[in-house]
């Protein structure tokens, strides 16, 4: 029992960490791939992947983690991506609880869906809303590629996210 305890903070801290990283690397220019405006967005892949791995608790609070350290790391921290990222984790450990095997194509449906919402919810809430200008500029130019761009990297974070989950299961299941 205190094995298996030790075992579970062990995973959700290096999902924490795993977080971390991807703001890092998500926020910190030059560090990883960016195309003038348009750059790689790692926090709502990995939110969708660690939530296929975790229960429903636990994921909305790794999707909220993920959208601090997203509103932290913007210009704008009023909290939408915390709502927003902790609402899409709940979601996707809701449909995987329920409806859909954590697989793969499950991992790239849900973290495509979810990209996608993400760009545009965030298109509407701080380009169409406030009425900035250049919507459709923006959309095309900056949303929607950032999206597809992110799409590219959740297959080697969905590798991250299941061997360290498959780790810990093996440990558990020994235990």
């Amino acid at each position: 029992m205190r094995t298996n305890r030790k075992q579970l903070i062990l995973r959700r801290t290096l999902y924490a960490l795993l977080l971390v990283l991807c703001a890092l690397l998500q926020h910190t220019r030059g560090a990883f791939l960016h195309f003038g405006d348009v750059h790689v967005w790692l926090l709502p892949a990995a939110a969708v992947l660690i939530a296929m791995q975790e229960k429903m608790v636990p994921a909305l609070l790794f999707g909220a983690l993920a959208g601090v350290l997203w509103d932290y790391g913007s210009f704008r921290a009023d909290g939408f991506f915390a709502v927003w990222l902790a609402f899409v984790a709940f979601c996707c450990s809701v449909l995987v609880a329920f409806w859909v095997r954590s697989n793969y194509r499950a991992a790239l449906l849900l973290s495509g869906g979810a990209l996608a919402l993400t760009a545009l919810f965030q298109w509407i809430c701080f380009v169409v809303i406030p009425g900035t200008g250049s919507a459709g500029y923006v959309l095309f130019h900056f949303s929607l590629p950032c999206a597809a761009l992110s799409f590219l990297f959740t297959g080697p974070l969905y590798w991250l996210v299941s061997r360290i989950a498959q780790a810990f299961r093996q440990t558990e299941a020994a235990a």
